[in-house]
């Protein structure tokens, strides 16, 4: 089920057995020479859409703009300040929790959202904390799709150390099978790994400027190679990964 696709009456129906919503995040931006710069939102979005055709859940319009400005020199991409990824969290959120919504479950695609959406969660519950009305305290789960334990080891079992960190061939090939019909045939050119110290230092998509970003990356690659991917993989990755958002979500729900 889905709210965009939902009446009123439907909503106001739902919220009589269930509480809580699925919101997928996202980042459109550059995926390097074969992926498609809005690849940080198809995969959540799809992974989301597949898990509400195995149970009664509700998916929320997507946020498909995030926080990406290393990604500005190459053309397309568009970035979304920190402060206003975190003023439409809080606003997608506090106005779903005025109608009656508890739990939010954000499904991520983009590691330059984490710590925005986390200091934004941290806002509304500071709401709720200054507040001398006592009322339902909405709660927010935040994951990316890529750290559910069975679906990591499937992509680290797939490409290994050509997974990278961006432009992966995990997230190319869950993008290839949602939209087989823009898969893009070109070249790609020689693999260059990046070193673990790089990882680290830049977890979570924690880069320099756009300027820095575009000489280190020319061609959009952080240490992947996505000439691996393939819509197969990216079917097995997309099931996984939504039976494992299935059981993470419910365990949510159920929390006291």
């Amino acid at each position: 089920m889905h709210l965009h696709l939902s009446t009123w009456q439907e909503i106001e129906s739902y919220l009589l057995r269930s509480k809580g919503i699925l919101i997928p995040t996202g980042s459109t931006e550059q995926h390097g020479p074969n992926g498609l710069i809005g690849t940080d939102a198809i995969c959540p979005t799809a992974i989301a859409s597949h898990a509400a055709l195995e149970a009664d859940l509700l998916v929320g319009p997507t946020l498909a703009l995030g926080t990406a400005q290393f990604n500005l020199k190459f053309p397309g991409t568009i970035s979304l300040r920190p402060s206003t990824l975190m003023s439409v969290v809080e606003d997608y959120v506090l106005s779903l929790a005025s109608q009656g919504f508890q739990r939010f479950y954000f499904i991520n695609g983009h590691g330059g959202n984490l710590a925005p959406l986390r200091s934004a969660f941290q806002e509304i519950y500071t709401r709720y904390s200054l507040s001398v009305n006592e009322s339902a305290v909405p709660r927010c789960r935040l994951r990316s799709w890529w750290q559910y334990p069975q679906t990591n080891s499937l992509r680290q079992s797939l490409y290994a150390e050509k997974e990278g960190a961006h432009a992966t061939p995990s997230e190319v090939a869950m993008a290839q099978y949602a939209f087989p019909e823009h898969i893009k045939d070109v070249s790609l050119g020689t693999w260059h790994p990046v070193s673990l110290e790089y990882l680290r230092n830049h977890a979570d998509d924690d880069h320099y400027e756009a300027s820095d970003h575009r000489r280190r990356h020319p061609d959009g690659r952080i240490g992947s190679d996505p000439s691996l991917a393939n819509p197969k993989d990216g079917q097995r990755l997309l099931e996984t990964a939504a039976k494992e958002l299935l059981l993470d979500y419910q365990a949510f729900l159920e929390e006291e």
